[in-house]
């Protein structure tokens, strides 16, 4: 198989009522039918038939199997389900209308992926931690609605999130914002290195050991651009530094 394009949403609710209502983000549609309607139609808008669409829960909350089936057929891609709440019934069980959809790998409550290089840790539910969360891997969720603060590298894929549309969108649209918040924290923490270290008259090679570190790692890290630099270890060259008396 040649390159497959990945694409992410979460939440569709087809025929929901009530999501029409919702205080904080409501869907302005005239009827749950013109809401799927359109979410169909964006998704088939941006994804190609051998594409693979994850889907971070709240498929369906119909319970019309056929029309539930009806929606599934009309959606392109290779279509792939992280369960959401209204997934399962009161039981915790895969409802039938979800369970008995040809999805391309057998719905699950958590997953993980690659793209763009990069480790993604996909669930339906927010988490504050997930796999590799410390080593730079991302994290996809929704349930939420927006009303949930970011923590990291994550974010709510929700298609009622004002940069979904309403449709899916792709690995590198869905983390260039995060990845620009990073860069402007990672100039700021490194020009307060620059003034912590004139300020209390460091040197790199008395500081390199304080942090633990060889001296040419540690100019590598403070000479490097910035883009391509881990903000966590500038985080931990400016704690040292905050630490040592002038």
């Amino acid at each position: 198989m040649g390159f497959v394009t990945k694409w992410y949403m979460a939440d569709p609710h087809f025929g929901h009522e009530a999501a029409l209502h919702w205080e904080t983000t409501p869907r302005h549609f005239a009827s749950t039918e013109e809401m799927d309607k359109a979410i169909v139609e964006r998704v088939n808008e941006r994804v190609g038939e051998k594409d693979l669409l994850f889907i971070l829960g709240d498929f369906a909350v119909s319970n019309d199997p056929e029309y539930v089936a009806h929606v599934f057929h009309a959606l392109r891609g290779r279509k792939v389900l992280v369960l959401g709440n209204h997934d399962l019934d009161s039981k915790g069980r895969v409802k039938p209308t979800i369970a008995g959809l040809p999805w391309d790998v057998p719905p699950v409550h958590a997953m993980e992926t690659k793209d763009g290089g990069k480790r993604l840790y996909m669930s339906h539910y927010a988490h504050r931690v997930w796999p590799a969360g410390h080593y730079g891997s991302f994290h996809f969720y929704g349930h939420s609605h927006g009303n949930l603060p970011r923590v990291g590298r994550s974010r709510d894929v929700g298609i009622d999130m004002p940069d979904m549309d309403f449709g899916p969108r792709r690995f590198d649209e869905l983390t260039a914002g995060i990845l620009e918040i990073e860069d402007r924290e990672k100039h700021l923490i490194s020009n307060e290195i620059t003034v912590a270290m004139e300020d209390k008259a460091i040197q790199r090679w008395a500081l390199a050991p304080l942090c633990k570190m060889p001296e040419g790692d540690l100019n590598q890290l403070l000479d490097s651009d910035v883009r391509g630099v881990d903000v966590r270890e500038l985080r931990a060259v400016l704690a040292v530094l905050q630490g040592v008396e002038a």
